[in-house]
C-alpha cells in the first residue's frame, strides 16, 4: 500500500487580537488574521513495508502531516493518493487499512478496562470473532499486558496505556500504521520494548510505519530513511546515518598508553591533530579520515594497554542541526 504525497500544503488563518478589554472591542469592530502556514508543497513518496521515521522541532509541521495522511485534516492545495484512495475522502475501506497512535492523544475509554474498548473496535472494524481472538491474544502476549487486560484504563502507568493504545490501533490488521510520540514520557524500559515491538511487526507483517519522534533512539533503531520538516517546508528525505554524518562526522576516541608517555613521543602529533593528554590517557574527538591516521601514529609509538573509539550521541547531535539545518544541507 505505498503513499504518493505530491506538493501538499496546509495553512490555518488565525484570528488576531490584542489583549484587554479595549483590545476585545477593537477587534469587535474591526477582526485582523493571518495565514499560519503549517505545510508548504511537501512531496514524499513510503513504499510498502517501510519504517519512515518523520522528524522536525515543536511547531515544524509533523502531526499535521500525519492528520491529512489520515484524512482529519483537508489540505490547502496538493493531492495524497494511498493505494487509490484519498484520505479526506474517508471511505470506509481506505479507514480499515489505516490507523494512527498519538502519544499525547488516548482512543481508549478511561473508565472502563481497555479489553471493553477492545470490544468495540471489533464491531467498529467488523472484525470476525475467531480473527479477533487471534489477534488480540498475539499483541497482548507480544506487549505482556495480560494480567492489565481488565483493568480501568486510568490506573494503568503511562506505558502500559501505551501498549493498550498500540493493541487497539492493530487489532483489524491494518497496512499502515503513524505513531505520532508513541514513547513520549515513557521510561528507557518502556521506550526499548514499544521500539522492539514495532520492529518485530514490520518484520512479521510488512506493515508500514510512519514515526514521529523527539527521542533520537526512536529513529536510530528503527529507521534508516528519515524525512525532515522545517518551518512547514522539506529539508532532507534520505538516510539517516548519511544525515548524523554529514551533521557531525567527528567520534571519539580514548587511547590508553601502558605507561604514561614521554611528552616528546607527542610533540610532533600535537601538530597535526588536536587531543587531551591526561596521566596514560589520550582522548580526541575527530573526523573518521584523521582518527584513523592519529590511531596508526600512535601505534607505532606504543601498544595501548586499552583503545575505545564511540560515536558522539545522535541526541547532540540533532540538536545542532535543528538549531541551524540550513548549513549542513547546503
Amino acid at each position: 500500500m505505498p503513499i504518493r504525497v505530491n506538493a501538499l500544503s496546509k495553512h490555518f488563518r488565525l484570528f488576531k487580537r490584542e489583549a484587554g478589554l479595549s483590545g476585545a472591542f477593537r477587534s469587535f469592530f474591526n477582526r485582523k488574521y493571518e495565514d499560519f502556514h503549517a505545510l508548504r508543497e511537501i512531496s514524499l513518496d513510503i513504499e510498502d513495508g517501510e519504517i519512515l521515521g518523520i522528524l522536525g522541532e515543536n511547531g515544524a509541521g509533523k502531526t499535521t502531516l500525519i492528520k491529512l495522511l489520515v484524512g482529519l485534516l483537508h489540505p490547502s492545495s496538493g493531492q495524497v493518493d494511498i493505494n487509490s484512495f484519498t484520505p479526506w475522502n474517508r471511505k470506509t475501506a481506505f479507514l480499515k487499512q489505516i490507523s494512527v497512535v498519538m502519544g499525547q492523544k488516548n482512543q481508549l475509554w478511561w473508565d472502563i478496562p481497555a479489553s471493553e474498548s477492545f470490544l468495540l473496535n471489533q464491531k467498529i472494524y467488523e472484525i470476525e470473532k475467531t480473527e479477533y481472538d487471534r489477534r488480540l491474544k498475539e499483541l497482548v502476549e507480544l506487549l505482556a499486558v495480560e494480567k492489565k487486560l481488565n483493568v480501568q484504563v486510568r490506573r494503568l502507568s503511562l506505558g502500559e496505556r501505551m501498549k493498550m493504545e498500540i493493541i487497539a490501533a492493530l487489532l483489524h490488521n491494518p497496512k499502515i500504521v503513524l505513531l505520532d510520540e508513541p514513547t513520549i514520557g515513557l521510561d528507557v524500559v518502556s521506550q526499548s520494548k514499544i521500539r522492539e515491538f514495532v520492529k518485530y511487526y514490520n518484520q512479521q507483517y510488512g506493515t508500514t510505519f510512519l514515526i514521529t519522534s523527539h527521542y533520537m533512539h526512536d529513529i536510530e533503531a528503527l529507521c534508516k530513511r528519515v524525512f525532515v520538516i522545517h518551518a512547514g517546508k522539506s529539508l532532507y528525505d534520505g538516510n539517516f546515518k548519511e544525515l548524523i554524518n554529514r551533521v557531525n562526522p567527528r567520534r571519539k576516541l580514548q587511547f590508553e598508553f601502558s605507561e604514561i608517555p614521554n611528552s616528546g613521543m607527542l610533540d610532533s602529533l600535537g601538530n597535526e591533530f588536536e587531543f587531551e593528554l591526561k596521566d596514560t590517557f589520550l582522548r580526541a574527538e575527530l573526523p573518521d579520515s584523521d582518527l584513523t591516521r592519529l590511531v596508526t601514529q600512535l601505534f607505532k609509538l606504543s601498544s595501548p594497554a586499552s583503545i575505545t573509539l564511540e560515536d558522539l550521541p545522535v541526541e547532540d547531535t540533532m540538536r545542532s542541526f535543528f538549531a541551524n539545518p540550513e548549513q549542513f544541507l547546503q
